[in-house]
């Protein structure tokens, strides 16, 4: 890149505020890979309309939902429901034509019929599911999670499950003394699972000043990404000019992937010296170079204790945790930094440097010796 085209970027940064792009909060049903099963939110509702569970919210969801309902278009002119008592639960409600209806609240004179929907169409057949249910007074309500605006049924009405969410976390307020401290929790994360669906990646307007600076943010971005390349190919330099080692990237595409590079040792496989560089790229500009050792290595780590390191190596030698960790791999020897960008401009001398100022390649060196000792010792 040019100095001309750095000084483009450089006047399009200092000209422009790059919006932030918010991630969205890790929710229970996100970490178990389950937030959008329509069957695991109908169980979750189901359990909060239970008026006699043990959350102890009482009639919450249901005086929530009421509500949203005589203030749809089929209250014009007057409330569906005054009261809504003593009903039952039920989720996956057989029809007589082996449909499901997915949560129906019922007693003896009144019924809501809800058809949950998050990323499928709505495809189903509403005239059986009102058909089947035989009270005095129902509504029919499609749980969806963007506005649905043709539901071709006079007896359904939409309503989304953020703004029932909402709603329901908008009424909390009186029901939070008598409740479960534990289900309050699983409540507030539910609801965040539910915004968490119902909100884009990105909005509006972060989608709008993408496309304006188009041109400008993929030359960034390709800036980013040349710079990474230069890191990734002063790290292979660095170990290119070792004696008894042979480079090692992982895999594309693998966790380690673009984040660090291994100068794996040619007698012993399991013996390495790791360069993990990925953070030069953050805000944090560091890294750490470390000798790890694997598997069978690991077995009787008390034996390292023999080798004659000289006071210099001793301060490096045997990382924390090294003697205690219980995993496959381990840390001999680790060291952290944080190079300049001077530095980071010549890397692989940086790198030479430290692993002979802090004696990190010496300890290597020793402990490859040590590891030839006793394969000749057996």
């Amino acid at each position: 890149m040019d100095k001309l085209e750095l000084y483009t970027l450089q006047s399009f940064l200092n000209q422009n505020d790059i919006p932030l792009i918010k991630g969205k909060p890790k929710t229970f049903l996100g970490i178990a890979k389950q937030p959008h099963y329509e069957n695991v939110l109908s169980n979750i509702y189901a359990f909060y309309f239970d008026v006699h569970e043990v959350h102890k919210l009482k009639d919450l969801f249901i005086t929530s939902l009421i509500e949203l309902i005589n203030a749809s278009p089929l209250a014009k002119e007057a409330k569906v429901f005054e009261t809504f008592l003593n009903f039952e639960v039920v989720t996956e409600y057989g029809t007589k034509n082996q449909k499901r209806i997915d949560i129906l609240l019922q007693n003896q004179e009144q019924a809501i019929i809800i058809e949950n929907k998050v990323y499928h169409t709505l495809n189903n057949d509403l005239d059986e599911y009102y058909n089947e249910i035989n009270v005095a007074t129902k509504v029919g309500i499609v749980l969806s999670l963007h506005p649905i605006s043709d539901i071709k049924h006079p007896h359904f009405i939409n309503i989304t499950h953020s703004q029932f969410m909402e709603k329901v976390m908008f009424n909390l307020g009186s029901y939070v003394l008598s409740a479960s401290d534990k289900y309050l929790v699983f409540l507030k994360d539910f609801y965040q699972n539910i915004i968490n669906l119902s909100r884009p990646v990105m909005e509006k307007e972060n989608i709008h000043f993408y496309y304006k600076n188009q041109q400008e943010i993929n030359q960034l971005v390709e800036f980013k990404f040349k710079l990474r390349d230069h890191i990734l190919s002063q790290v292979i330099a660095a170990g290119n000019t070792l004696e008894g080692v042979s480079k090692y990237e992982p895999r594309a595409n693998s966790f380690n992937d673009k984040r660090l590079v291994y100068y794996v040792s040619n007698k012993y496989s399991n013996l390495m010296i790791t360069v993990v560089y990925e953070k030069l790229l953050t805000d944090e500009k560091k890294m750490h170079i470390a000798i790890e050792m694997q598997g069978n290595l690991l077995k009787d780590r008390k034996k390292y204790d023999a080798i004659v390191f000289t006071e210099e190596e001793k301060q490096h030698a045997f990382a924390e945790h090294f003697r205690t960790t219980s995993v496959d791999w381990s840390h001999f020897s680790v060291q952290h930094y944080h190079p300049t960008e001077d530095e980071i401009s010549n890397l692989s001398q940086f790198i030479i440097d430290k692993l002979n100022q802090d004696h990190l390649l010496s300890i290597f060196n020793k402990l490859v010796l040590f590891l030839d000792a006793q394969k000749t010792e057996k």
